[in-house]
Formats: C-alpha cells, sequence, structure tokens
C-alpha cells in the first residue's frame, strides 16, 4: 500500500466517535492559543501588507480574514490567516516532529469550515486528524535528518501540508482516492527553507502560510480530478529522498497503533522566537529574579551549548551575534544572546519587550546582547543530562548553561534543558487561559470582555453550528483593522 493510501485512510476512514476526549480537549486548548498569538500579532511588521495583498486579490468571497475582515478565496484567506498566526512565532509546536501545526491546520480548515458551512464539532475533527498525519509523517522526517542532509529545509511548511490537505479532503468529504492525490499534488508545492531566518526577514512568517495555502488548492484541484503522485513519501524523487537523502518509512512505521493522538503532545509555547533560546532565557529569568541583576553590576555573561546540540557558528538558528537590523523583533526573536540579555536586566521576555520600538529604545539590553559570549568548551561543563525514552530529539534533555560574572567577583550559573520549557503536559488549559489574555491585553484591540468571551467559546467551541456562527458570538474576529486596497 503506498504511504499516502495509508495516510489518507487516517483522515477519511476514522470515525468521529474514535476521536478521543483528550484530543478534543487538546484541539480546543490549540484553537484558543492560535486565536490569542493571531490577536496578539496583528500589528506585527508584515502582517498589514499580507492582509491587503489578499483584499487586492479578491476573488470568491468564501472565508474571512480574522481582525481584518472581508471574504475572500479560501486559500487566500489561510494564507493570510496563517501568516498572522505565526507572526510572533509564538504558536505551538510539536516538538517530536519539530513541526508548527496549529498556524497551518487552524487557518486552514477554519476557512473550509466557513466555506462549506462545516459544524465546528467538524473541524475540530479534521484538525485532530489532519495534526496526526503531518506529526507521524513529521516524527520520522525529523529523526531521519538529523545530522544528514535537509537541515536548511523548514520542516512546518514541508511537511505540514499533508496533514492539512488531508484534513481538508475529510471536511469536504472527499473519498480516500481523492485524499491521495490532494496530498500527492501537496508534495509538488512542499518546500519552505531556513535562509529567511538566517537573513532574518519576514518571510519565516510566511513559510506555513504558503503550506495552509497550496494544501487548499490541492484538495480542490485533486476534486477536479487532477491527479498527485501516489508515491510522494517512498518514491525516487520523493519526500525521504529529495529532502533527506534517507529511506523512507514503512506502512507499519507510520501507522503504527498508539494510545493517544498526536495533538495532546503539541506544546503551548512560553517564548517567543526558537527553541534553542528557551532553555538559557528560563535560566537568566531565574537568575536575574535570584540575584537582583541589573547592568551595573553584570560583567560579563556566556552561554554553553553542548557542542551536539547547537553549533556556535555563523549558521546558527539563534546563535548569531545580536544585531539591530532592519526588523529588530525579528532579530531579537532569534537570538539567544538577546533574549538572555533582555531576561537578565529586566527580569522578563514578553510581547511588549519584542516591539520594535521597545527593543530599538532599550539600548542597555542591545549593548548587553551584543557581548554575549558563546563558548565551546567551558571548566565545569553541567551534567550531560538524562535523555528519556521517547521520540522526542535528545537534544531536548541535553543541559544549556548560561554563566554570569558579576563586577564583584562571583560566577553564577544556572542550567536548563529544552524540556522544561517544552514539555507538553506544562501547559494546561489555565495556562493557555492566561496567556491569551496576555495577548489580548497587548494587542491594544480586545478589551478583557471580550476576551472572556472568546475564550468561552473556545472552550464549548463543538456546540457551534457553523463556523461563521462560531466567529460571530466571539464578536472580535472580524473587521477590527481597516485595510486599504493598493494596486
Amino acid at each position: 500500500m503506498p504511504l499516502l493510501e495509508s495516510l489518507a485512510r487516517i483522515a477519511i476512514v476514522t470515525p468521529a466517535d474514535a476521536i478521543s476526549k483528550s484530543a478534543r480537549a487538546a484541539a480546543r486548548k490549540l484553537l484558543l492559543d492560535t486565536l490569542g498569538v493571531s490577536i496578539a500579532g496583528w500589528n506585527a511588521p508584515g502582517i498589514r501588507s499580507v492582509a491587503e495583498q489578499a483584499k487586492h486579490w479578491g476573488g470568491r468571497e468564501e472565508a474571512r480574514l480574522i481582525l481584518f475582515g472581508g471574504r475572500y478565496p479560501a486559500p487566500n484567506a489561510a494564507f493570510a490567516n496563517s501568516t498572522l498566526a505565526h507572526a510572533l512565532d509564538f504558536d505551538d509546536i510539536h516538538v517530536p516532529s519539530s513541526l508548527h501545526l496549529s498556524c497551518i491546520m487552524w487557518p486552514a480548515l477554519l476557512a473550509v469550515g466557513e466555506m462549506t458551512g462545516a459544524r465546528m464539532s467538524s473541524v475540530i475533527e479534521a484538525a485532530v486528524l489532519g495534526v496526526e498525519i503531518a506529526a507521524r509523517v513529521g516524527n520520522i522526517y525529523d529523526q531521519r535528518r538529523r545530522g544528514v542532509l535537509g537541515q536548511g529545509f523548514f520542516p512546518s511548511s514541508v511537511v505540514g501540508g499533508f496533514g492539512a490537505a488531508a484534513a481538508a479532503c475529510r471536511l469536504l468529504e472527499r473519498d480516500a482516492e481523492v485524499t491521495v492525490n490532494a496530498m500527492g499534488l501537496t508534495y509538488a508545492h512542499a518546500g519552505g527553507n531556513r535562509q529567511g531566518l538566517f537573513d532574518k526577514a519576514l518571510t519565516k512568517r510566511m513559510d506555513p502560510a504558503m503550506a495552509a495555502r497550496n494544501a487548499l488548492a490541492a484538495a480542490d484541484l485533486a476534486a477536479r480530478g487532477v491527479t498527485g503522485p501516489r508515491n510522494a513519501l517512498e518514491g525516487k524523487a520523493g519526500l525521504f529522498a529529495v529532502f533527506v537523502g534517507a529511506d523512507p518509512p514503512t506502512v507499519d512505521e507510520l501507522t503504527r497503533p498508539r494510545n493517544f493522538f498526536e495533538i495532546e503532545r503539541c506544546t503551548v509555547k512560553r517564548f517567543m522566537g526558537a527553541g534553542g533560546s528557551y532553555p538559557t532565557t528560563l535560566a537568566a529569568l531565574e537568575l536575574s529574579e535570584r540575584h537582583n541583576l541589573n547592568r551595573d553590576n553584570i560583567q560579563e555573561v556566556a552561554i554553553y551549548w553542548p557542542p551536539d546540540v547547537w553549533e556556535p557558528s555563523g549558521d546558527n538558528l539563534v546563535g548569531d551575534p545580536f544585531e539591530m537590523g532592519d526588523d529588530p523583533q525579528v532579530n531579537a526573536q532569534f537570538s539567544a544572546a538577546y533574549c538572555a540579555a533582555l531576561a537578565l536586566l529586566r527580569n522578563k521576555a514578553g510581547l511588549t519587550e519584542f516591539t520594535n520600538a521597545q527593543i530599538r529604545r532599550d539600548r542597555d539590553v542591545a549593548r548587553l546582547a551584543k557581548q554575549v559570549k558563546f563558548l565551546d568548551t567551558v571548566d565545569h561543563p553541567p551534567p550531560p543530562g538524562v535523555i528519556r525514552d521517547d521520540d522526542f530529539p535528545d537534544h531536548v534533555d541535553k543541559p544549556h548553561l548560561l554563566i554570569v560574572r558579576t563586577r564583584d567577583g562571583r560566577e553564577l550559573r544556572a542550567t536548563h534543558t529544552n524540556r522544561d520549557v517544552l514539555d507538553p503536559d506544562s501547559t494546561p488549559w489555565s495556562f493557555v487561559v492566561e496567556k491569551f489574555h496576555r495577548c489580548a491585553e497587548f494587542s491594544g484591540i480586545c478589551p478583557r470582555d471580550q476576551a472572556e468571551k472568546i475564550i468561552e467559546c473556545v472552550a464549548d467551541a463543538e456546540r457551534f453550528a457553523t463556523v461563521s456562527e462560531f466567529y460571530e458570538a466571539c464578536g472580535l474576529l472580524d473587521g477590527l483593522v481597516e485595510l486599504e486596497w493598493t494596486p
């Protein structure tokens, strides 16, 4: 059986009553988080431009742009809403596969759901299964690519579209054959690379959006009889051969039974930016609070990553020397040095600290960030850590060390792992509600009573007969920001 056929059966044949309560709860939690980070990101650099471009393209009035209003062809609405959800790199991550999935899945499926009049319960079921498919492919893809080819690709935009296309086909009530073709067509669009991240360009915010848009286009084309490659995963020019130069999984590997849904293993982020900076950001917050650190008593800051975790070189995702650049927000988000300096001096690393204006204004943090050293070796390295016996990447259990030397001669140390920050069990519904309120307050467009209304609607999302009814009940997701039509 071709691998895509086995995945299509998961998407299409799985009955609604086979989707567990815990998976549905996880889906609602991720929906709330996606809406929250979207509200927070409405004014981020590049977002208005993307929304205005969707308006300029025009077309069939199928699905709305949340916050900006107007209805546009579903693929274009999904593209704009996905860019919005990923704008701050504050959206959730599926750690075992290293994939951002909610920023692809929810914009795509809400667009299809609004276009077709689907029940919100059906959208949630499709999201669970879409994440399942993308994560099953992504888990093996991530394992195959470690230390080999494919490091330059952005996994979310390479792999995420398979899940979105399959989930869209379920919502559209397509059969398994159409779904196979839709996923094959999606593979023709699979791409996205890290150069935008290395260059600290706004492109990074749009990579998942391209997967969302292309998945919906593929689902429609497949329904019209356009065929896609059935061997898109295992063929001689399939995903594993082309992107990572590795053997593909077997059907048994890809479809092995498990007692959970992958959506339950998505982690809601505590910090913005890339996970490589999280352990030292958390360490810096702890040292700052414990020792009352400030610019006058810090002499030197250093970060040590074990060599097999992150290489402190020019092509590291978060290990470049901090530069203000044209887009300070992007540069700061993806700089472990900046995140550590901010946490040390301000004892916080939240939304308000990562606006372009604030980053330019806070010269003390920028100055300290430029002085942070990355160490290849260190006296008294931390213990190697205990690698858990699961399918999370080994590096999530390896310690990152932050060293602060003070002017009075002390050497302060704190160590954390990515697991400390990214354990899915550490972000329950209550954590997401708190984060949502922070996002709403930061946005300036979502007062607390409206935030509470959205939380209530998401908590009981499956009662809504349609996506449009859900949007209207939320009360804040349409037409808040005026767009200009530009040629």
